[in-house]
């Protein structure tokens, strides 16, 4: 049976995210940081959204937490849209794309470093500049009541909770998000690629599944906003976490899967359609 001219089979998108991971080993340092400072930014105006909308209704959100996640949720997927979309780069796509390129064989270590170092740094430079922009810069953020709706979150999502608790949900997150940009890869007309970005990055937003590059900036507001996250624990509490799950999620629950299933074990899902299947019954069906 031919595959929609709109996407291609799983097996073919394994494929393509595989040569994109080989294309970021050999992409050059200087290009690769621009690219990634400009994704730091474009994930953080989603997250502005994302925060004006969630902290933007403070009677209603009191009454529906739910509603205030599903605005949450619907809003900061933008962010990864608008990365796809104009070829910028994001940390969270690398352990999809070092797991693939590892188990085939590609790269050296030093090539794994550099690069994961200069994405990681590059979206870090990005998300604080666009902080920055929209707290003490602007005043955007540091208005009521989304000033003490993002005092409120970084509260809840970071500086109350344990560090392991952290760590396991950013591994719910780095599957989705790697899911989502999968999906990115297999569809190909604008609709159905926009949607693919958006649906599994919605539930990981929506269930407060934290995203490296997304707390980098959430995170980065508080502080300048004042909340009591100090910088130190920025890094150690919230980045390092968050880092950590993601990398998790993205590299075995996508990563691997992609590799084993539609790279590794690609002959198995190639065999011959027992004859009579494409007509709708097979030999020995029973009829009245």
């Amino acid at each position: 049976m031919a595959e929609s001219s709109g996407a291609l089979s799983p097996i073919e998108a394994s494929q393509q995210t595989l040569q994109t991971g080989i294309h970021h080993l050999t992409e050059s340092i200087e290009l690769a940081f621009i690219k990634n400072v400009y994704g730091g930014m474009l994930l953080s105006a989603g997250g502005m959204l994302s925060l004006i909308l969630g902290a933007g209704f403070k009677g209603a959100s009191e009454e529906n937490p739910g509603l205030q996640r599903l605005l949450q949720g619907s809003a900061f997927p933008i962010g990864l849209v608008l990365v796809y979309t104009v070829g910028a780069e994001l940390f969270t796509g690398l352990p999809m794309w070092w797991t693939m390129t590892a188990l085939a064989r590609r790269g050296t270590l030093k090539q794994y470093i550099l690069g994961t170092l200069t994405s990681w740094v590059g979206n870090l430079v990005g998300a604080v500049f666009i902080a920055a922009l929209t707290s003490n810069f602007t005043g955007t953020l540091q208005q009521e009541p989304w000033r003490s709706g993002v005092i409120s979150q970084v509260q809840e999502d970071i500086v109350d909770l344990p560090f392991h608790t952290i760590f396991l949900r950013a591994i719910g997150c780095g599957w989705l998000v790697t899911v989502a940009m999968f999906l990115g890869t297999q569809n190909k007309d604008g609709i159905s690629k926009v949607l693919a970005l958006h649906l599994p990055f919605l539930i990981a937003t929506v269930a407060r599944f934290p995203h490296t590059v997304e707390y980098m900036y959430l995170a980065a507001v508080g502080i300048m906003v004042g909340s009591p996250l100090g910088v130190g624990a920025y890094f150690w509490k919230c980045l390092l976490p968050i880092t950590l799950g993601n990398t998790v999620g993205g590299g075995v629950f996508t990563g691997l899967y992609l590799w084993y299933v539609n790279l590794k074990r690609a002959d198995d899902q190639k065999q011959d359609v027992p004859e009579g299947w494409e007509s709708g019954r097979l030999d020995g069906d029973y009829h009245d």
